[in-house]
């Protein structure tokens, strides 16, 4: 399992009032997609800067190490690793 699929940061719209959820995969892509030097600043120019601020790059790929070990250890021991809802 891609933990970093199954984990999500969720806002509320302001347009809408509603809810949207966004993955931290969203906002490891969107880190990786900007590249170093890149002049743009403003939001609107460049799709990837909206999540790029959500969480930091280096504790979501410690995450996803620390997720996959846990899950290598619960299949050597005949187990598998889930995600318990609620």
């Amino acid at each position: 399992m891609n933990i970093l699929e199954k984990v999500a940061i969720e806002f509320p719209c302001r347009a809408c009032g509603g809810r949207y959820e966004v993955t931290l995969k969203q906002v490891l892509l969107s880190q990786e997609m900007i590249h170093e030097g890149c002049p743009v600043q403003i939001v609107d120019e460049c799709p990837p800067l909206v999540y790029s601020g959500l969480a930091d790059q280096e504790i979501i790929q410690e995450l996803q190490r620390v997720w996959m070990r846990l899950e290598e250890k619960a299949r050597g021991d005949g187990g598998e690793l889930r995600l318990r809802s609620g």
